[in-house]
């Protein structure tokens, strides 16, 4: 595969992924399509891990940093998928330790992502704008999540 061709396949996937992210938010209400929502998310997640770390061995040029963004956006979900198959809940013992790895990931992520943007070019310097919008979606949910569990009525 050529260097273009993997960025293309790197870009289309990520943006798969996101598609699927929303349609699994849009799909709450009802469990059944819900979870087959997460379970098409987290396929495509890992589809697009794997072409990103794939490419990161291929792609010699500049190019090779959106595969660093990508990796740097998709460490964090991965972690939140691994909890949520896991069932991590609010009555879970050491739920403060998922919490700490995902700040430190996504602070790790938004650093990543600046840096990448600075590093992509062309009309791909849109792409790390883009994943640190929703890196920001992300942490806003954490933190609505880790407010909402600390509350002290409803972890009994």
């Amino acid at each position: 595969m050529t260097e273009k061709r993997l960025l293309y396949v790197n870009l289309g996937s990520v943006i798969t992924f996101v598609l699927f992210l929303f349609l699994s938010f849009v799909t709450a209400e009802t469990e059944s399509t819900h979870r087959v929502m997460i379970i098409i998310c987290e396929i495509t997640g890992g589809i697009t891990f794997i072409f990103a770390i794939i490419s990161l061995f291929y792609i010699r040029s500049d190019h090779r940093y959106m595969s660093v963004a990508i990796l740097a956006f998709l460490s964090p979900w991965l972690i939140y998928a691994l909890g949520y198959e896991m069932k991590l809940s609010s009555d879970t013992s050491y739920i403060w330790t998922w919490f700490i790895s995902l700040y430190l990931l996504i602070t790790a992520g938004i650093v990543l992502l600046r840096y990448c943007y600075r590093k992509v070019e062309n009309g791909l310097k849109l792409a790390p704008v883009f994943l640190l919008f929703f890196h920001a979606i992300f942490i806003v949910y954490l933190i609505f999540i880790h407010i909402w569990w600390s509350l002290p009525f409803i972890g009994s």
